[in-house]
Protein backbone atom coordinates (compact mmCIF):
# COMPACT_ATOMS: atom_id res chain seq x y z
CA UNK A 1 0.00 0.00 0.00
CA UNK A 2 1.32 3.52 -0.79
CA UNK A 3 0.26 7.20 -1.23
CA UNK A 4 -0.86 6.59 -4.43
CA UNK A 5 -3.02 3.68 -4.14
CA UNK A 6 -4.47 5.16 -1.69
CA UNK A 7 -5.44 8.60 -4.26
CA UNK A 8 -6.45 6.51 -6.39
CA UNK A 9 -9.39 4.66 -4.35
CA UNK A 10 -10.40 7.35 -2.77
CA UNK A 11 -10.53 9.69 -6.33
CA UNK A 12 -12.22 6.58 -7.79
CA UNK A 13 -14.61 5.68 -4.61
CA UNK A 14 -15.74 9.47 -4.36
CA UNK A 15 -16.21 10.08 -8.69
CA UNK A 16 -17.56 6.53 -8.90
CA UNK A 17 -15.97 6.83 -12.60
CA UNK A 18 -12.52 5.09 -13.28
CA UNK A 19 -12.36 7.93 -16.64
CA UNK A 20 -12.68 10.25 -14.68
CA UNK A 21 -10.83 9.56 -11.56
CA UNK A 22 -7.68 9.02 -13.61
CA UNK A 23 -8.56 12.43 -15.22
CA UNK A 24 -8.43 14.03 -12.20
CA UNK A 25 -4.97 12.58 -11.24
CA UNK A 26 -3.40 12.80 -14.51
CA UNK A 27 -3.06 9.49 -15.01
CA UNK A 28 -4.36 7.12 -17.48
CA UNK A 29 -7.31 4.80 -16.71
CA UNK A 30 -5.03 1.48 -16.85
CA UNK A 31 -2.94 2.72 -14.43
CA UNK A 32 -6.18 3.66 -12.00
CA UNK A 33 -7.27 0.29 -12.50
CA UNK A 34 -4.20 -1.37 -11.74
CA UNK A 35 -3.45 0.55 -8.31
CA UNK A 36 -6.97 -0.26 -7.19
CA UNK A 37 -6.70 -4.19 -8.24
CA UNK A 38 -3.37 -3.50 -6.37
CA UNK A 39 -4.89 -2.79 -2.93
CA UNK A 40 -7.66 -5.03 -3.52
CA UNK A 41 -4.97 -7.90 -3.46
CA UNK A 42 -3.54 -6.50 -0.65
CA UNK A 43 -6.53 -6.38 1.55
CA UNK A 44 -8.32 -9.28 0.50
CA UNK A 45 -11.55 -7.87 -0.48
CA UNK A 46 -13.62 -6.46 -3.61
CA UNK A 47 -13.91 -2.70 -3.14
CA UNK A 48 -15.66 -2.08 -6.95
CA UNK A 49 -19.20 -3.59 -8.04
CA UNK A 50 -17.82 -2.99 -11.77
CA UNK A 51 -19.69 -3.55 -15.03
CA UNK A 52 -18.31 -5.26 -17.91
CA UNK A 53 -17.18 -1.97 -19.20
CA UNK A 54 -16.57 -0.26 -16.12
CA UNK A 55 -18.49 2.69 -16.59
CA UNK A 56 -21.84 1.65 -14.37
CA UNK A 57 -19.02 1.74 -10.83
CA UNK A 58 -19.78 1.49 -7.08
CA UNK A 59 -18.54 0.42 -4.05
CA UNK A 60 -19.35 -2.98 -2.48
CA UNK A 61 -20.57 -2.92 1.13
CA UNK A 62 -16.91 -3.55 2.20
CA UNK A 63 -15.80 -1.13 -0.49
CA UNK A 64 -17.94 1.76 1.38
CA UNK A 65 -16.80 1.01 4.58
CA UNK A 66 -13.05 1.57 3.82
CA UNK A 67 -13.52 4.27 1.93
CA UNK A 68 -15.48 6.03 5.00
CA UNK A 69 -12.21 4.95 7.22
CA UNK A 70 -9.44 5.73 5.10
CA UNK A 71 -11.18 8.97 3.84
CA UNK A 72 -11.45 10.57 7.60
CA UNK A 73 -7.88 8.99 8.32
CA UNK A 74 -6.74 10.99 5.22
CA UNK A 75 -7.97 14.29 6.36
CA UNK A 76 -6.85 13.57 9.55
CA UNK A 77 -3.69 13.16 8.34
CA UNK A 78 -2.98 16.03 6.14
CA UNK A 79 -3.88 18.27 9.80
CA UNK A 80 -1.78 16.38 11.61
CA UNK A 81 0.78 17.00 8.66
CA UNK A 82 -0.39 20.44 8.82
CA UNK A 83 0.26 21.51 12.98
CA UNK A 84 3.23 19.15 12.22
CA UNK A 85 4.81 21.88 9.33
CA UNK A 86 3.47 24.62 11.88
CA UNK A 87 5.54 23.22 14.64
CA UNK A 88 8.36 22.55 12.36
CA UNK A 89 8.48 25.90 11.15
CA UNK A 90 7.82 27.63 14.43
CA UNK A 91 4.59 28.94 13.65
CA UNK A 92 2.47 26.55 16.14
CA UNK A 93 3.90 24.44 19.34
CA UNK A 94 4.96 25.95 22.90
CA UNK A 95 7.32 28.78 24.07
CA UNK A 96 8.21 28.23 27.58
CA UNK A 97 9.73 32.05 29.21
CA UNK A 98 11.52 31.95 32.69
CA UNK A 99 11.31 34.95 34.45
CA UNK A 100 13.25 35.93 37.81
CA UNK A 101 11.39 35.63 40.65
CA UNK A 102 12.42 38.69 42.11
CA UNK A 103 12.24 40.52 38.96
CA UNK A 104 8.49 42.61 38.05
CA UNK A 105 7.83 42.14 34.00
CA UNK A 106 8.66 45.47 32.70
CA UNK A 107 5.69 46.81 30.43
CA UNK A 108 8.14 46.68 27.36
CA UNK A 109 8.22 42.47 27.75
CA UNK A 110 4.62 42.57 27.62
CA UNK A 111 4.72 44.86 24.76
CA UNK A 112 6.84 42.13 23.22
CA UNK A 113 5.41 39.35 24.01
CA UNK A 114 1.98 41.07 22.35
CA UNK A 115 3.90 41.42 19.47
CA UNK A 116 4.76 37.81 19.28
CA UNK A 117 1.07 36.51 20.01
CA UNK A 118 -0.39 38.46 17.32
CA UNK A 119 1.75 37.42 14.25
CA UNK A 120 2.09 33.70 15.85
CA UNK A 121 -1.19 33.24 17.95
CA UNK A 122 -1.07 29.56 17.48
CA UNK A 123 2.35 29.69 19.48
CA UNK A 124 1.47 29.13 23.44
CA UNK A 125 3.71 31.47 25.80
CA UNK A 126 4.02 29.15 29.09
CA UNK A 127 5.48 31.30 31.61
CA UNK A 128 7.42 30.37 34.79
CA UNK A 129 9.15 31.70 37.83
CA UNK A 130 11.83 30.34 39.43
CA UNK A 131 15.12 31.36 41.18
CA UNK A 132 18.44 32.80 39.19
CA UNK A 133 19.51 29.13 39.73
CA UNK A 134 16.46 27.27 38.69
CA UNK A 135 15.87 29.86 35.33
CA UNK A 136 19.57 28.86 34.24
CA UNK A 137 19.41 25.08 34.96
CA UNK A 138 15.85 24.90 32.84
CA UNK A 139 18.05 26.98 29.94
CA UNK A 140 20.48 24.16 30.37
CA UNK A 141 18.23 20.95 30.77
CA UNK A 142 15.85 22.97 28.29
CA UNK A 143 13.36 22.74 29.96
CA UNK A 144 13.26 26.64 29.49
CA UNK A 145 13.48 28.34 26.13
CA UNK A 146 13.61 31.83 26.75
CA UNK A 147 14.89 33.61 29.76
CA UNK A 148 14.85 37.04 31.02
CA UNK A 149 17.59 38.25 33.80
CA UNK A 150 20.08 40.73 34.12
CA UNK A 151 22.91 40.52 31.62
CA UNK A 152 25.72 39.62 34.52
CA UNK A 153 24.00 36.80 35.30
CA UNK A 154 24.22 35.06 32.04
CA UNK A 155 27.24 36.87 30.20
CA UNK A 156 29.73 34.49 31.80
CA UNK A 157 28.76 31.29 30.72
CA UNK A 158 29.65 30.59 27.25
CA UNK A 159 26.98 27.97 26.38
CA UNK A 160 24.52 30.61 26.43
CA UNK A 161 23.25 33.06 23.95
CA UNK A 162 21.40 36.54 24.31
CA UNK A 163 19.93 39.89 23.32
CA UNK A 164 20.25 43.08 25.12
CA UNK A 165 16.65 44.74 25.68
CA UNK A 166 17.31 47.79 27.72
CA UNK A 167 19.06 49.07 31.07
CA UNK A 168 18.04 49.30 34.57
CA UNK A 169 19.27 51.66 37.20
CA UNK A 170 20.82 50.63 40.30
CA UNK A 171 19.52 51.53 43.74
CA UNK A 172 20.18 51.14 47.24
CA UNK A 173 17.52 49.76 49.06
CA UNK A 174 17.05 50.68 52.87
CA UNK A 175 14.57 49.66 55.58
CA UNK A 176 12.39 53.12 55.20
CA UNK A 177 12.70 53.71 58.49
CA UNK A 178 16.83 54.02 57.83
CA UNK A 179 17.91 57.36 59.39
CA UNK A 180 19.52 57.89 56.14
CA UNK A 181 16.32 56.81 54.16
CA UNK A 182 15.26 60.62 53.35
CA UNK A 183 18.83 62.05 53.40
CA UNK A 184 20.00 63.66 49.77
CA UNK A 185 23.55 63.92 48.36
CA UNK A 186 24.76 60.35 49.50
CA UNK A 187 27.44 58.33 48.02
CA UNK A 188 27.67 54.52 48.57
CA UNK A 189 30.75 55.10 50.76
CA UNK A 190 27.99 56.32 53.80
CA UNK A 191 26.60 53.12 54.29
CA UNK A 192 30.18 51.26 54.82
CA UNK A 193 29.46 50.18 58.12
CA UNK A 194 25.64 48.47 57.32
CA UNK A 195 25.34 45.40 56.91
CA UNK A 196 24.76 44.24 53.52
CA UNK A 197 22.09 41.58 52.79
CA UNK A 198 22.84 39.70 49.55
CA UNK A 199 21.85 36.14 47.57
CA UNK A 200 24.01 34.17 48.19
CA UNK A 201 27.15 33.12 45.84
CA UNK A 202 25.23 29.64 44.73
CA UNK A 203 22.41 31.52 43.88
CA UNK A 204 23.60 34.01 42.04
CA UNK A 205 27.24 34.31 42.04
CA UNK A 206 27.15 37.53 39.35
CA UNK A 207 25.26 39.70 42.06
CA UNK A 208 27.55 38.35 45.00
CA UNK A 209 30.44 39.82 43.49
CA UNK A 210 29.59 42.89 41.83
CA UNK A 211 28.42 43.84 45.67
CA UNK A 212 31.78 43.26 46.25
CA UNK A 213 33.27 44.99 43.50
CA UNK A 214 31.27 48.30 43.54
CA UNK A 215 31.77 48.52 47.63
CA UNK A 216 35.58 48.20 46.91
CA UNK A 217 35.47 51.15 44.48
CA UNK A 218 33.83 53.02 47.11
CA UNK A 219 36.74 52.88 49.32
CA UNK A 220 35.63 49.87 51.71
CA UNK A 221 34.63 46.16 51.86
CA UNK A 222 31.23 45.33 52.54
CA UNK A 223 29.96 43.34 56.10
CA UNK A 224 27.68 40.68 54.17
CA UNK A 225 24.81 38.40 55.27
CA UNK A 226 24.20 35.52 52.40
CA UNK A 227 20.14 34.91 51.92
CA UNK A 228 19.11 31.79 49.94
CA UNK A 229 16.83 33.18 48.05
CA UNK A 230 15.03 36.63 47.35
CA UNK A 231 12.26 36.23 49.85
CA UNK A 232 14.63 35.76 52.77
CA UNK A 233 16.82 38.60 51.15
CA UNK A 234 13.07 41.34 51.32
CA UNK A 235 12.41 39.56 54.64
CA UNK A 236 16.00 40.94 56.22
CA UNK A 237 15.51 44.36 54.31
CA UNK A 238 11.68 44.96 55.81
CA UNK A 239 12.97 43.57 59.30
CA UNK A 240 15.66 46.69 59.30
CA UNK A 241 18.08 43.93 59.31
CA UNK A 242 20.28 45.27 56.61
CA UNK A 243 20.72 47.02 52.78
CA UNK A 244 20.83 45.94 49.59
CA UNK A 245 21.96 46.80 46.24
CA UNK A 246 18.80 46.02 43.70
CA UNK A 247 18.08 47.11 39.93
CA UNK A 248 15.16 48.86 39.63
CA UNK A 249 12.61 46.02 38.21
CA UNK A 250 13.04 44.24 41.60
CA UNK A 251 10.22 43.50 43.60
CA UNK A 252 11.45 45.35 46.29
CA UNK A 253 10.82 48.81 44.76
CA UNK A 254 7.10 47.80 45.18
CA UNK A 255 7.51 46.91 48.93
CA UNK A 256 6.00 49.80 51.27
CA UNK A 257 8.54 49.34 54.00
CA UNK A 258 11.62 49.61 51.77
CA UNK A 259 12.67 53.33 50.00
CA UNK A 260 15.46 53.19 47.05
CA UNK A 261 18.12 55.60 46.78
CA UNK A 262 19.65 56.81 43.67
CA UNK A 263 23.54 57.08 44.51
CA UNK A 264 26.22 58.16 41.67
CA UNK A 265 28.19 55.05 42.72
CA UNK A 266 25.94 52.31 41.39
CA UNK A 267 25.93 51.98 37.83
CA UNK A 268 22.77 50.49 35.57
CA UNK A 269 22.74 47.10 34.52
CA UNK A 270 21.66 45.28 31.24
CA UNK A 271 18.37 43.68 31.08
CA UNK A 272 18.60 40.76 28.45
CA UNK A 273 17.08 37.34 27.19
CA UNK A 274 18.66 34.38 26.85
CA UNK A 275 18.24 31.43 24.94
CA UNK A 276 20.20 27.88 24.69
CA UNK A 277 21.60 27.86 21.23
CA UNK A 278 21.62 23.79 21.53
CA UNK A 279 17.95 23.85 22.18
CA UNK A 280 15.84 23.54 19.03
CA UNK A 281 12.69 24.57 19.77
CA UNK A 282 11.85 26.53 16.43
CA UNK A 283 9.72 29.12 18.17
CA UNK A 284 12.62 30.73 19.81
CA UNK A 285 14.12 32.05 16.09
CA UNK A 286 10.40 33.29 15.57
CA UNK A 287 10.67 35.25 19.35
CA UNK A 288 14.43 36.79 18.12
CA UNK A 289 12.82 37.57 15.24
CA UNK A 290 9.54 39.23 16.49
CA UNK A 291 12.01 41.47 18.92
CA UNK A 292 14.11 42.57 16.05
CA UNK A 293 10.78 44.03 14.06
CA UNK A 294 10.14 46.33 17.44
CA UNK A 295 13.19 46.95 19.35
CA UNK A 296 13.84 50.55 17.81
CA UNK A 297 10.24 51.87 18.80
CA UNK A 298 10.05 49.72 22.36
CA UNK A 299 13.48 48.89 23.85
CA UNK A 300 15.41 52.55 23.65
CA UNK A 301 14.11 54.08 26.64
CA UNK A 302 15.24 53.06 30.57
CA UNK A 303 11.46 52.73 32.84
Amino acid sequence: MNTMQIRCFLTAARCLNFTQSANELYISQPALSHNIAALEQEWGIELFTRSNKRKDTSLTPAGQLMYEGIRELSERYESLLERARHIHEGKAGTLRIGIFGGYKIDERILTLFDRFQEKYPKVELSLQRGSNSEIIRGLFNHCIDIAFSLKIDVEDKDWLAYKELFTLDTVLVVNSRHPMAKKENLSLADFRNETFVSLSSKESPAINTLLNVVCEKAGFSPKVIEAPDTNTQLLYLETGMGVAIFSRNNAAMHRPRLTPLALPDLKPLVYVFAWNPENDNPCIELFNSTYELIKQSNFTKDS
